[in-house]
């Protein structure tokens, strides 16, 4: 499951490298080469991304589960839209956006409430995806928040914190991964805490009890952390929003999702710090009447 796993997030930066490069912005009319290179280039692009996304969604999923299903379906409806658009420009872009770049705010929270750590439900959000991006973004929340996934991989090491709840990593041997696993604090009050090595690049954390299930996705590029986690519950609006780097976040919001970039050097710090802000279930604000 691992090499499974490596390969996912592989895919994941080459398909979102290819949505982002055929972007129909610099399409001209009439300028019937520069249409056609791009028609060429978007139809190799189709072909690549639905190629992996059916090889992702047997890795994952299974052949015979309706993921697998809905991927295939998808590839389908989208070939017959690409190939009705000809030369056309206009249904070219229109085509780019209902089929490949578009996500839209129902798809991202029904993501965020049934793809949490501890917590999946048997409703998988595959089902409203339309769009190369937001089959991406599905795949990406459900193995990243998902510890049963990721406790298929192998332990590596392991120690308790003060509160008797185990800190795990998983994955490959990466010196600089080992060392913030030695480093992670017993004394922050956090539950069961998973860390798994995709990569020497790529460690994704579980952290439960904080925010219910936080998840943090930490990428490593030249002397920069990148860290993008997920807050499934928001405990305390408050705190949530003085977090950095966060999305901010209202009564009404699906859970919370924010970036924090630091230099390498400043990672343990960050991150550890980062962890003991994300609030808890006993600091929810709760109304009670007045009943003076």
């Amino acid at each position: 499951m691992l090499y499974k796993l490596e390969h996912f997030f592989q895919v994941d930066i080459e398909i979102k490298k290819g949505i982002y490069n055929l972007v129909p912005t610099n399409l001209q009319y009439g300028y019937e080469a520069g249409i056609e290179k791009y028609t060429n280039d978007l139809d190799d692009f189709l072909s690549y991304a639905y190629s992996e996304l059916k090889c992702i969604a047997m890795d994952v999923f299974g052949k015979d589960s309706d993921v697998m299903s809905q991927v295939l379906s998808m590839e389908k409806r989208v070939k017959k839209q690409f190939y009705s658009c000809g030369f056309d420009v206009n249904k070219l872009k229109a085509f780019y956006e209902s089929c490949i770049s578009n996500m839209t705010i129902e798809f991202v929270d029904c993501v965020k409430k049934n793809c949490v750590g501890y917590a999946f439900t048997d409703t998988l959000p595959m089902g409203m995806a339309t769009t190369l991006n937001e089959v991406l973004h599905f795949f990406h929340a459900y193995i990243v928040n998902n510890d049963q996934l990721l406790h298929t991989i192998p332990l590596v090491a392991e120690k308790q914190n003060e509160m008797s709840y185990p800190i795990q990593l998983r994955g490959n041997s990466v010196d600089l991964f080992g060392q913030l696993f030695q480093l992670f604090p017993t004394d922050i009050d956090v539950g069961y805490t998973d860390m798994v090595a995709v990569s020497d690049k790529k460690l994704i954390m579980m952290v439960r009890d904080r925010g219910h299930a936080l998840t943090i996705d930490i990428t490593l590029r030249g002397n920069t952390a990148r860290m993008e986690y997920f807050i499934p519950k928001l405990c305390n609006i408050d705190m949530i929003n003085a977090l950095p780097g966060v999305n901010k976040v209202g009564p009404e919001s699906v859970g919370a999702t924010g970036v924090i970039e630091v230099p390498l050097s400043e990672l343990p710090n960050t991150l550890f710090d980062f962890i003991s802000k994300v609030p808890m279930d006993k600091d929810m604000i709760i109304d009670r009447p007045n009943l003076m």
